[in-house]
């Protein structure tokens, strides 16, 4: 079914957007941060063509109050961003089901993310779907183990990313450099 310049497959419950694509070389010089919003555990990567700089995970613990594991994730950003000067910032767009009761946290944490790349300079973000993301590294529907060997390919690293959560950073960044978006405001 065609709605909206999206296609949504009814079966697999699965959005995919179409949307201009830019040319790779529009942002290969650039250094891309990409991340992967979460509250526990923040995927992040930066990468430069086809290097990449730095990719780690920003942890915040269950047991500390929910104010505190938010400004963690701010001055933690912050710190990343200052350390690793990042030209442009991705985030992929976090999916919910029905049932998830998680999605208040990670909205929340998103929106001190996308405030602490603003402190940052970087106010023109690149959204985008995990549809998306899957496709531009790997292929559509791609697996997490996938997702991770296909960053190690790319980049030439000796080893998956590991936790999955860098990775998926990585391949944020990547996606972003090859000039996918999603369209939002």
């Amino acid at each position: 079914m065609h709605l909206f310049g999206m296609f949504y497959n009814t079966d697999d419950l699965i959005w995919a957007i179409a949307l201009p694509m830019l040319t790779t070389s529009d942002l290969t010089n650039c250094v891309i941060l990409g991340i992967d919003p979460a509250i526990a555990s923040i995927g992040f990567g930066v990468i430069r063509g086809s290097q990449a700089i730095d990719y780690g995970v920003i942890s915040t613990s269950a047991n500390t109050p929910m104010y505190e594991r938010l400004k963690q994730i701010q001055t933690d950003i912050q710190t990343l961003c200052e350390m690793l000067k990042p030209e442009v910032a991705a985030l992929e767009m976090p999916f919910f089901g029905r049932e998830n009761t998680n999605a208040n946290k990670v909205l929340r944490a998103m929106g001190v993310i996308e405030l602490a790349l603003g402190e940052c300079g970087l106010t023109d973000l690149i959204f985008l779907h995990q549809s998306q993301v899957k496709a531009a590294v790997a292929q559509y529907g791609a697996t997490k183990f996938e997702i991770k060997h296909a960053v190690m390919h790319i980049f030439d690293l000796p080893a998956p990313p590991s936790p999955d959560d860098s990775a998926d950073g990585l391949a944020i960044a990547y996606a972003a450099q090859c000039g996918a978006r999603a369209n939002v405001a």
